[in-house]
């Protein structure tokens, strides 16, 4: 699929959290529709469940067991027959309600009436039998009903474990005015029950308000909500994270070009110089020269030796990525490795009329550790500060010591490193372009990541101090040796 190149990723990755978060959001909001309905039918049913009971106990005082009560009191065509006639307002209309228990019976009685003369009026539209009771008995017995009626909500509230805010209303049986309680502000977020009797005093009936069931619907939903906000982040993280991995795959395709093209032109040059040498001596007789040929051939030499050297590098450094170099650790000191690589760097350090100032301290630097690695690392941010540093450069190397860690400085003048190249200097095959994206030192690349491949092996690390125009400072963090 060579249309999906990595500049597609992105747009698509957009589009696809784009697309699964409407989705996300249609879900939801169907979800809080069907969610906020079933609440709505649960406080519905708290609230008629409240009335029922509350309505058998008055009805039934005395006989709540009895199987006969039960089976007409608690029907739904008895509650159904009682709702609609609670709900049965009509202009100018009369209606009256009895029941009474005897020893062997039970009566209920339900009359209405109303006046076929539309200018004719009744006193009282509703009324019911009270059995002598005064008002007064009526209205404390009717206030008893209501505490216990509010209070039975309450519970079965509590117990679903819905604390929410509420409060009731109560309205006027006979002509339905409230005359406790408010009503909220009409919202699509609140909830108002139906109006219901608690007993069958007639006196006056209960409604449950609830000012908003947000809340409570958000935490019903809360699984649902965390696995919605937990999916697109997880979609959101492999996107990024794979936008990344394409994005460092493509880095990397870019530097392993740049390294063949450098080590291409390194090889090179080696090869074309022993290949000229070679053809002097034929073509010159210089076989007749002796002084000549000692010349040509020390040159040979000296391009063979370096081209081995290269050779040898990139295979260290692939046996390193693989996990195949096996590190010989002795007991190792520290200032003598550093005066032999600087000794043996001295023809570079003459050819860039460069200096090194090295200040050895009068204690032993003692470390476990692979001799032949370590001066690998010195020789390679040595060789960096040469190459990388302008005419006449300073490189100065010190050693410190503080608390169980050995750090070995190395500082130099040149140009410096910014800040957004610090951390990828030390990735293989990067190099630090111009401003005309040109490599002005011959490098491969590999340097750095094997310096901080092997420090690290070593349980140290490497840290890079630098500012653009500033020059460098790299400093080799190992920790001393310590006898037990």
């Amino acid at each position: 699929m060579k249309w999906l190149t990595s500049r597609y990723v992105f747009p698509l990755a957009v589009i696809t959290l784009a697309i699964s978060l409407c989705l996300q959001c249609a879900w939801i909001r169907q979800l809080y529709v069907a969610q906020k309905k079933s609440v709505s039918t649960e406080l519905e049913s708290i609230v008629s469940d409240a009335s029922k009971q509350i309505t058998y106990r008055s009805i039934a005082k005395g006989h709540e067991k009895s199987g006969r009560f039960q089976q007409f009191f608690l029907s739904q065509e008895w509650l159904a027959l009682r709702q609609a006639f609670d709900e049965l307002k009509v202009d100018n209309l009369r209606s009256q309600f009895h029941y009474g228990i005897t020893n062997d019976s039970s009566v209920v009685e339900m009359k209405m009436s109303f006046l076929n003369d539309a200018k004719l009026k009744f006193d009282h539209k509703s009324s019911a039998v009270t059995n002598g009771k005064s008002q007064r008995e009526v209205l404390l017995q009717d206030q008893r009903d209501l505490k216990i009626m509010d209070s039975l909500v309450n519970h079965r509230l509590d117990h679903l474990g819905w604390h929410i805010n509420r409060n009731y209303a109560l309205y006027d049986y006979s002509d339905g005015r409230l005359i406790k309680g408010q009503l909220p502000a009409q919202t699509v977020s609140s909830f108002v029950s139906g109006k219901y009797t608690y007993n069958l005093k007639f006196q006056n009936r209960y409604q449950l308000i609830v000012p908003s069931i947000t809340w409570l619907i958000v935490f019903q939903m809360r699984y649902y909500l965390i696995s919605s906000f937990l999916m697109l982040f997880l979609t959101a993280a492999a996107f990024y994270l794979l936008i990344r991995l394409m994005k460092n795959q493509q880095l990397y395709a870019q530097a392993k070009l740049a390294f063949t093209s450098n080590m291409t032109h390194e090889l090179q040059t080696p090869i074309s110089t022993i290949s000229v040498a070679l053809e002097s001596i034929k073509k010159y007789h210089l076989i007749d020269q002796p002084e000549k040929l000692e010349n040509y051939i020390n040159i040979s030499v000296h391009e063979l030796q370096r081209l081995q050297a290269m050779i040898e590098k990139v295979l260290k450094q692939e046996q390193m990525d693989l996990g195949e170099t096996k590190l010989q650790f002795s007991l190792i000191d520290i200032q003598p490795i550093l005066q032999q690589v600087i000794q043996a760097m001295e023809v570079q350090v003459q050819e860039k009329n460069a200096s090194i100032i090295f200040l050895p301290i009068d204690e032993p630097l003692f470390i476990k550790g692979d001799a032949m690695h370590i001066s690998n690392v010195f020789y390679n941010l040595i060789d960096n500060a040469v190459k990388y540093s302008p005419p006449h450069a300073r490189i100065d190397v010190s050693c410190s010591i503080a608390g169980h860690q050995l750090t070995i400085s190395f500082k130099d003048n040149g140009p410096g490193i910014n800040e957004i190249y610090q951390q990828q200097v030390f990735e293989r095959f990067f190099r630090i372009f111009n401003q005309d994206n040109i490599h002005n030192v011959k490098g491969s690349g590999l340097g750095l990541h094997y310096v901080k491949q092997v420090v690290a092996l070593h349980g140290g690390r490497v840290e890079l101090y630098s500012k653009a125009g500033k020059g460098c400072n790299f400093m080799v963090i190992l920790p001393l040796y310590e006898e037990n």
